[in-house]
């Protein structure tokens, strides 16, 4: 039912529909009629269509699928509490006819059709029903601050075996971003150290006095006011706690003798959670909120003495007295599971250790790839500095020339994932009977992209303590062949590499003679190879595809040429010209 006509909301840029809709919600705490303003983009059809409750004849509870139901500015007639009405395929982008109309009368009677079957399934608590995807309440952020954690299966067995329901945790700043502070330990009420998640490069060696002590405290679930919303003040947090047998006033007091500094510290508040709803939980997760300034120095109660009791009374009173807001701040899981879920690399060459050999144009550009995949252990070997000529087609920037490139290629990837593990050495392949560096001999996996000679036989003439991964890939001029071989084994068997290779070697030489190379600097003639930096990317990513496939087959030797299609700059693709597999192993 229409309550009034369309209107235009300058304020929020967007046509306001006022509307009452009729649900079949008996038994229920939602009522048979509810008001709502449907909100509408100024391209529709195209753009968002937001529903809210409205402040009079709405609904003023919070419910899973919805934002948080707060009433929000005074001057407007609808709430905060945005509905969910899309499937997780319509908010990525992709609609079907069955899924979301996109004509004009179509698209908004589909919401309002979404917006009776929400309200009925709210009624009958089936918004969350047993095997759907666990879904966390909104929390009302305050502030840009966020605080990461990792908490996985591993670390979930050892909260499970701790008996400690509070204590300290230490952050630290990410380095680069001090808006990101990353939980970095754990420990007990009285100081004794816990556990300390497994992070990467990034939050090793953090000097002492930029870590942040902060108080912890855990309880049995999810502290939430039925049906689905957040506590938003600390009383509310309280009724909260207690219903789960939390003791939040004696958590807070017991913290507060030893943060009476005058300073707002944070502080963790952690929950057990499952993958789905009805599920048994897996994983711990943590709010993190900014605590109310503590009794402290001449501030205390007026007219009493500064004795300790005194002092608890005033910080009692000042919490729960009174409706104060918890100021909450945004808190992620950063543990590999959740922030690969987007896409990773096989598992198998996620778990190894890679030995990368040139940290070049190609080698820079395949590094990142393989850390973005989930790679975490990486060790680096090149001599060179980096140029600013490098950047025409390198993932550095202006800011590493001068510096070693394994040196520089290496931070960049601790920049990229927490968890990386990253050791760059800057130095030749070392040769028998030189003993190897200790880095180099441990690693599993080793990748050439030098696409020098050079190195191939130094490879050739080495031996490992047991069988490596081996894989070399190089490209030709202009990038437009790639060249991808693969190899199991104690060493790098170095001559069937030259002969499999020599057809594709020889075309890429003859092409050479006939190119006009670039040259770079003043003086002596030094020609540079070309090659633009959309040719070394897809050639990048053709390698990381070709060195996934060849890590599950663990092929004794293989080939594999590609080429770009396509003549005078009109790309037309790429072509998998050649593969042999030569005596492919178990």
């Amino acid at each position: 039912m229409l309550l009034n006509d369309l209107t235009w909301d300058s304020g929020e840029a967007c046509w306001v529909l006022p509307l009452r809709v009729r649900a079949e919600t008996q038994g229920s705490a939602i009522p048979e009629w509810t008001d709502w303003y449907v909100l509408i983009d100024s391209n529709y059809p195209l753009g968002r269509i937001d529903v809210h409750p409205a402040k009079g004849g709405g609904i003023e509870d919070t419910y899973p699928h919805q934002k948080l139901n707060s009433a929000g500015p005074v001057n407007r007639h609808w709430r905060d509490g945005r509905l969910c009405l899309q499937t997780g395929r319509a908010s990525l982008g992709f609609r079907v006819r069955d899924e979301e109309a996109r004509d004009a009368a179509g698209r908004l009677a589909w919401y309002v059709e979404g917006l009776r079957e929400w309200l009925e399934t709210g009624a009958r608590g089936q918004l969350l029903a047993p095997g759907h995807a666990f879904e966390l309440p909104e929390l009302p952020l305050r502030e840009r601050m966020r605080v990461v954690f990792s908490e996985g299966s591993e670390t979930f067995t050892r909260w499970n075996a701790l008996p400690q329901s509070r204590g300290w945790a230490e952050l630290v700043p990410l380095r680069g971003n001090p808006r990101v502070l990353a939980v970095r330990a754990f420990y007990s009420f009285e100081g004794r150290w816990l556990f300390s998640p497994e992070w990467g490069d990034l939050l090793s060696n953090v000097p002492r006095k930029r870590r942040i002590r902060i108080p912890w405290m855990r309880c049995a679930g999810l502290p939430i006011l039925p049906p689905h919303a957040a506590p938003t003040t600390w009383p509310e947090l309280e009724r909260v706690a207690n219903a789960l047998q939390w003791n939040l006033r004696g958590d807070l007091l017991a913290f507060a003798s030893q943060l009476r500094d005058g300073a707002r510290h944070l502080c963790l508040m952690g929950f057990p959670l499952p993958e789905r709803v009805g599920a048994p939980n897996v994983r711990m997760h943590w709010w993190a909120a900014r605590l109310p300034v503590f009794s402290h120095g001449d501030v205390a109660m007026r007219g009493y003495a500064r004795t300790t009791r005194n002092r608890e009374m005033h910080d009692l009173l000042s919490l729960f007295a009174r409706p104060l807001p918890v100021d909450w701040l945004q808190t992620d899981d950063w543990t590999p599971a959740e922030l690969r879920s987007r896409g990773a690399l096989p598992a198998e060459l996620q778990r190894s250790w890679v030995l990368l050999l040139g940290a070049g144009s190609l080698g820079s550009a395949v590094a990142e790839l393989l850390v973005r995949g989930g790679v975490t252990r990486m060790v680096i070997v090149d001599p060179d500095v980096v140029e600013a000529g490098n950047l025409v087609r390198h993932t550095l920037n202006l800011t590493d020339v001068g510096a070693p490139k394994a040196q520089a290629l290496a931070e960049r990837l601790r920049s990229i994932s927490p968890d990386v593990q990253v050791h760059a050495l800057h130095q030749s392949l070392e040769l028998p009977p030189a003993q190897s560096h200790w880095l180099v001999s441990r690693c599993d996996m080793v990748i050439d992209c030098t696409a020098s000679n050079e190195v191939i036989e130094s490879l050739g003439q080495m031996t490992w303590d047991g069988p490596r991964f081996f894989f070399s890939a190089s490209f030709g001029v202009g990038a437009r062949r790639l060249l991808c071989f693969s190899a199991t084994g104690t060493s790098f068997p170095a001559t069937d590499f030259w002969e499999q290779s020599a057809p594709w070697r020889q075309q890429d030489y003859e092409e050479l003679l006939r190119t006009e190379l670039p040259r770079e600097g003043i003086g002596c003639w030094h020609p540079v190879f070309p090659a633009r930096a959309d040719d070394v990317m897809l050639a990048a990513a053709i390698t990381v595809k070709t060195l996934a496939r060849s890590v599950s087959l663990r092929p004794v030797t293989r080939l594999d040429t590609y080429s770009c299609d396509g003549v005078d700059g009109d790309f037309q693709g790429v072509t998998h010209v050649f593969g042999t597999d030569a005596h492919a192993g178990p």
